[in-house]
């Protein structure tokens, strides 16, 4: 009988399944480990912590340099899209403004981080997961290293997540030996179970039921003594469909960056040691002649002897274009923007927006699948408000209106945002406006402003009681 993950699954929860639970946990964090997606997220997490193949290089003369000279490349194109997404404050846009302050009260600054870092580790990664929690200070979020989560999908497309297998390793003392054992929890929609291994031969992971939790599942949180489980355990948010770190694409040319800068950089520093060419030498031997050379700058030299030099010939020029044309490259097949282009300084208005068209293009893409991902978590968040007590908002909608860091001339945004009036809602203008961050709270500044004015009117006389344009009321004519 052939049985899916899935199946599986659901069987050895019944107890009628050739595997038990802690086999099938046991089987699936062995076969990621084995995945050619967890080799990659090992490398671009090693490229990410400036660690590239250029620590491999070597050099089996001990008189020449071997410089391994590392480019935080990859870090730098990261945070830079990172950045341009969400370095400006995003609105919450929803109809229901009770619903629009209770997620702003949510989305507070640890939550806008901790997206970054989401977003962060889906371009580093290929995929990045955050799993909402609830702790005495509310409901709050975590980022899971995916290098340690197995994605439990139940279709091909991997835009279903049936839940999680999150494994990661704890340092303990077993009396007075020093020892790593590996946890593993098995979230679904019916709660979470617990998992412990020890190790193995062979360093192969074996899990048993974690005596601490039992077999049983149990509630993903506990609010006010009450257990609670979220239809989805995690949001998630892909790099791309194929779920491919953005090192993936430019591995080749980050080696090649260090590899020409390091070898230069070899050349450079043994250029001055020179190669001396030795005819009829009078000395003993070359341990003299460096001696000789130090000491009195003279070197003893037979008949017809005499000491020549060669020096290396190395062509700056061509090694300077060949990495410049690399950078570019690495630039442009990443989507990003070089700031130190000596050309983007003196760029007009249209050509720096051509500049960043690629990148610009990259992080709406990117916007897309963070809005996803948050609503995903919908359900999760207004179960929590319910069960806090702020309202049942399962029926109200909301987005991310991103304010994405595009070089722009300011006073031309305004002054477009001036002439569509009354043409577009006010909503619709302050959301675009370069220096309106939070649109709900302009908007209740402006109506303010409004009443101010209107009660300022009328105690200077202004004002006239409605019906009666010459300011005296009907009770007052006789």
């Amino acid at each position: 009988m052939q049985w899916t993950l899935m199946d599986e699954i659901k069987a050895a929860i019944e107890q009628s399944a050739p595997l038990s639970l802690a086999g099938i946990v046991t089987e699936e964090v062995r076969e990621f480990k084995r995945s050619p997606a967890y080799a990659r997220m090992r490398e671009a997490e090693s490229y990410y912590l400036n660690r590239s193949d250029i620590q491999r290089k070597t050099n089996d003369i001990p008189s020449r340099s071997n410089v391994r000279m590392e480019h935080p490349v990859l870090r730098r194109l990261i945070r830079q899209k990172v950045s341009y997404l969400l370095s400006k404050p995003f609105s919450v846009v929803t109809e229901d403004a009770a619903y629009g302050e209770a997620l702003n009260q949510l989305f507070d600054r640890a939550f806008r981080r901790k997206l970054r870092g989401f977003v962060s580790d889906a371009i580093e990664y290929g995929i990045g997961f955050l799993q909402p929690y609830v702790d005495e200070d509310g409901l709050s979020f975590m980022r899971l290293p995916p290098r340690e989560v197995v994605p439990l999908w139940t279709d091909t497309e991997h835009e279903k997540l049936q839940g999680i297998i999150r494994f990661y390793p704890q340092t303990v003392y077993l009396g007075h030996r020093k020892t790593e054992i590996t946890h593993a929890e098995l979230w679904m929609a019916d709660g979470v179970r617990y998992f412990v291994a020890d190790g193995g031969p062979h360093g192969q992971l074996s899990f048993a039921p974690d005596p601490e939790y039992g077999e049983e599942p149990r509630p993903h949180f506990f609010w006010r003594g009450k257990g609670y489980n979220w239809e989805t355990p995690v949001t998630w948010m892909k790099y791309n469909d194929e779920e491919l770190p953005l090192c993936y694409f430019l591995r080749e040319m980050i080696d090649e960056l260090n590899w020409q800068n390091s070898v230069t950089a070899d050349t450079l520093r043994d250029v001055a040691k020179f190669i001396f060419v030795l005819k009829n030498y009078g000395g003993a031997d070359l341990a003299e002649f460096v001696t000789d050379l130090r000491q009195s700058l003279a070197v003893k030299v037979d008949a017809d002897g005499g000491v020549d030099k060669l020096s290396a010939d190395l062509n700056i020029d061509a090694v300077m274009s060949f990495l410049d044309n690399t950078r570019r490259d690495l630039y442009d097949y990443a989507a990003a923007v070089d700031t130190k282009d000596p050309d983007l300084g003196n760029a007009s208005g249209t050509a720096i927006q051509f500049r960043y068209m690629d990148l610009q293009t990259d992080c709406e893409a990117l916007g897309e699948e963070l809005q996803d991902a948050v609503q995903r978590l919908k359900p999760v968040l207004d179960s929590f408000l319910a069960a806090s007590g702020a309202g049942d908002f399962s029926r109200a909608d909301f987005s991310l209106l991103y304010n994405m860091d595009m070089p722009v001339n300011e006073a031309d945004v305004i002054n477009n945002a001036r002439a569509s009036d009354g043409l577009i809602s006010r909503r619709t203008i302050l959301e675009n406006h370069p220096w309106v961050t939070d649109v709900g709270e302009e908007l209740e500044r402006l109506e303010a402003e409004k009443r101010e004015a209107m009660e300022e009117a009328e105690t200077f006389g202004f004002g006239q009681p409605p019906g009666s344009p010459d300011g005296v009321t009907d009770d007052e004519k006789p």
